[in-house]
């Protein structure tokens, strides 16, 4: 599933200035594989130069070999502990009875990151067998010899000579570089500022080869007759000749676009960094080891560049996803898990960003920028599936390992994915966490901290036979808790909705309103409702766990205690949050049957009997599932505190444990005094851009307005009608005159809930643009 990324806030906007920056175009002369093509065209027409090309052609020819044995040895490592992985899990596996998802544990990572050493070069992954090296990496290792820099300067500058050693000692390619920038402050008087380093010349990084083109360049700005034939402009274009290269071109451009954006982002974060009002600390938390994901983007990129118009036979273009999987994408993950303190940082934040700079508007654009890393990194896995997909069945046949690659490209991105979408879910739980803690005040002698990790939250129908009743669950690695909202806050929601009922209606001209207006008017409203605690399931008692495929979105949990068993059906709202908390069920099963069959292997020599370990979901086989680890016990083995839970003895599953739809007899002095709130399923169109998408996104009426926009934003993202860059600036409905309402906060939603009331409706349409 793809993780939806934080909702963002509404902020006066200089508009133009927003469209100028997402609709600027970025054509292959902005990057690095063209400048560095054109300006090794250039240098081969310089006397005395072509040897030293020659010689960096050499060098880089073996730093590209070394990478590509480097990179192959790491692939196979990955894949065979996949393939082992996957043969335990098959044997190991829960087995669901009449289940129609599927079961696997989902993989994790497998190996750690790839290290720098496995990126010698300025390209992501292995080159095409047509090509031997890529410009950037040739280009470095040129200007590393220190000479080539001298005789650039000798033949711009013929007053003064500077001598040319040609060495393989370090030392004295440092002095080479030494006196060429001695000679162009002197006599060519080039600004320090503008100028490049030793150290530049001698590192790695795409920025400093970036600055030492920038400025050789600069030299050669004069020198007609070093320009290039027209066969240049064709440079980086991309031969249309099929679907696929429809598709590849599509790649090629976003990414361009892509990169851009985070070099502008770059500039951004740099001119913060010069005001000097935002802390280190805070511009650390916008923009969390933006360098390290630049710098490999550029090499990303420039990989991809060079399989424009390469035959299908000879290209790598899988090889370079497959290198960022094995590594390099894992930069991202502090992007990832950052994502809501950023916002919350821009929110606050506001007038000192929009005094700090003035290239990115720090409202909706800012916020725009933000998520764009990791809607990129979303974006992948669907781009490779269109290249899969368009590619021939004749080139499939004739060219399998190439095709091959394809598809683990796209299996290692789906993975990123899954792993970017786990690292945003953990950092969300943990703040799930420390509110579900202050929002119960009874916790029945339950310790937290010994439940293990908040793996997933969400309201949830408990059905029996003759009823059904709505909980808020919060599965744990150890135990799922059930509770029940406490909604005291509803005459407080009220108030404000009368305050706001006729004077938040805004027409379409009124999206520019102030920034600290709207966040005040969201704070006010209390998100953290107060929950009591009504049952509880350890997973260690769960033995069975089962899919009707004929019962909707279901679950059929059935346990079995010490002295009782038992079965209950859980119902979602989509199948998307069934398989979520079905899939997360059979793991925590699988990791603990390990666990078992691991001890047992250590006590004992002689046990092969594998019965214990495989998971059937034979209902007769309940009572051969022992508890284990200590824990808090209530008076009955699950549920316990739910009312007028049926018990059944162990091994009749023919019962279902049944819920009681009367509350709680803890507090009857404040139950009176509660309003139940009055919710109802609310089927919601959205309209991106004028593009209609497909799905309907279903929701209850008492969503909050950032989970509502969390979801939306997640549709439109996961969206195949979506291909171009995804802005949202604002969200509207249309209320019973036909007037655009713009929708920006809790107080909105709850007017246009009112609306549907009123017209009797449960169906809402929303433009979002």
């Amino acid at each position: 599933m793809n993780h939806p990324p934080p909702p963002l806030r509404s902020f006066s906007t200089n508009s133009s200035q927003l469209s100028l920056n997402f609709n600027k175009t970025s054509s292959s002369k902005d990057h690095l594989f063209y400048s560095c093509e054109i300006l090794k065209r250039k240098l081969s027409k310089i006397p005395n130069l072509q040897p030293f090309l020659d010689q960096a052609f050499f060098q880089a020819e073996q730093l590209s070999e070394q990478q590509a044995l480097s990179l192959a040895q790491e692939q196979n490592k990955i894949e065979n502990k996949f393939s082992d992985l996957n043969n335990d899990l098959n044997r190991l596996s829960i087995q669901s009875t009449n289940s129609s998802s599927s079961n696997t544990l989902n993989k994790t990572s497998t190996s750690s990151s790839i290290a720098t050493s496995h990126l010698l070069t300025f390209t992501a992954g292995i080159l095409p067998a047509n090509i031997s090296v890529d410009p950037a990496t040739q280009l470095w290792k040129l200007f590393q010899m220190g000479a080539p820099l001298c005789i650039i300067f000798n033949y711009i500058y013929q007053d003064y000579q500077i001598p040319i050693i040609s060495s393989d000692d370090l030392r004295i390619c440092k002095k080479s570089v030494y006196d060429f920038l001695i000679a162009v402050k002197t006599y060519l008087k080039f600004d320090d500022e503008k100028m490049f380093t030793i150290s530049n010349v001698f590192n790695d990084s795409c920025q400093d080869l970036i600055k030492i083109i920038q400025v050789v360049n600069r030299l050669l700005i004069n020198k007609k007759e070093l320009e290039s034939d027209s066969e240049t402009e064709l440079i980086g274009n991309i031969k249309i000749t099929d679907e696929r290269s429809k598709v590849f071109r599509e790649i090629i451009e976003t990414e361009r676009k892509y990169v851009s954006d985070l070099d502008l982002l770059l500039n951004y974060r740099n001119e913060l960094i010069d005001a000097e009002i935002l802390s280190s600390e805070q511009i650390d938390q916008l923009f969390p080891n933006i360098n390290e994901i630049i710098d490999f983007q550029k090499r990303f990129l420039n990989a991809l560049e060079c399989n424009i118009n390469v035959p299908f036979k000879y290209s790598r273009i899988g090889s370079a996803f497959i290198h960022a999987s094995l590594g390099p994408f894992k930069a991202y993950e502090p992007w990832t898990t950052g994502q809501l303190t950023a916002i919350a940082l821009i929110q606050k934040e506001f007038q000192n960003l929009k005094k700090s700079s003035s290239l990115i508007d720090p409202g909706f654009e800012l916020q725009s920028f933000i998520l764009k890393p990791i809607q990129r990194l979303c974006k992948y896995p669907l781009l490779l599936k269109e290249l899969i997909k368009t590619t021939s069945q004749i080139e499939q046949d004739e060219n399998y390992s190439t095709f091959n690659e394809l598809l683990i490209a796209r299996n290692s991105m789906k993975e990123v994915a899954n792993q970017v979408n786990e690292a945003q879910r953990r950092s969300e739980n943990v703040e799930n966490f420390n509110l579900l803690v202050g929002r119960v005040n009874n916790w029945r002698g339950f310790n937290l901290k010994d439940q293990g990790e908040l793996l997933l939250h969400g309201k949830v129908l408990v059905k029996d036979s003759e009823s059904e009743k709505e909980y808020i669950a919060y599965l744990f690695e150890k135990i799922i808790f059930f509770f029940i909202e406490i909604d005291n806050l509803q005459n407080q929601i009220d108030s404000n909705k009368n305050k706001l009922k006729f004077s938040r209606k805004k027409s379409t001209s009124s999206s520019n309103s102030n920034s600290s207006t709207n966040l005040n008017d969201l704070n006010k409203i209390n998100k953290t409702s107060p929950l009591e605690l009504k049952g509880r399931v350890y997973i260690s008692e769960i033995y069975n766990i089962s899919s009707p495929s004929l019962l909707g979105y279901t679950l059929i949990i059935s346990w079995s205690g010490k002295k009782e068993s038992g079965s209950f059906t859980l119902k979602y709202r989509t199948e998307e949050t069934r398989n979520q908390w079905e899939n997360l069920l059979r793991n925590l099963k699988t990791i603990e049957m390990n666990e078992v069959m691991n001890k047992k292997v250590r006590n004992s020599n002689s046990s092969n009997d594998s019965n214990i370990y495989d998971y059937t979901g034979n209902g007769s086989n309940n009572g051969d599932v022992k508890n284990s680890g200590s824990r808090h016990h209530s008076s009955s083995s699950t549920l316990s505190m739910m009312k007028n839970v049926t018990r059944v003895k162990s091994g009749d599953l023919s019962s279902t444990s049944r819920l009681s739809s009367s509350s709680s007899s803890t507090t009857p002095s404040s139950s009176n005094n509660i309003i139940p709130p009055s919710q109802f399923e609310i089927t919601v169109k959205i309209i991106y851009n004028s593009i209609e998408l497909k799905d309907e996104l279903i929701v209850f009426s008492l969503i909050q307005f950032n989970e509502l926009y969390s979801k939306i934003s997640n549709k439109i993202v996961n969206s195949n009608l979506i291909t171009d860059d995804i802005l949202i600036n604002k969200l509207r409905y249309k209320d019973e005159d036909g007037d655009f309402v713009v929708m920006d906060s809790n107080d909105d939603w709850n007017l246009a809930i009112d609306m549907l009331q009123e017209l009797n409706l449960k169906e809402l349409t929303l433009w979002i643009s």
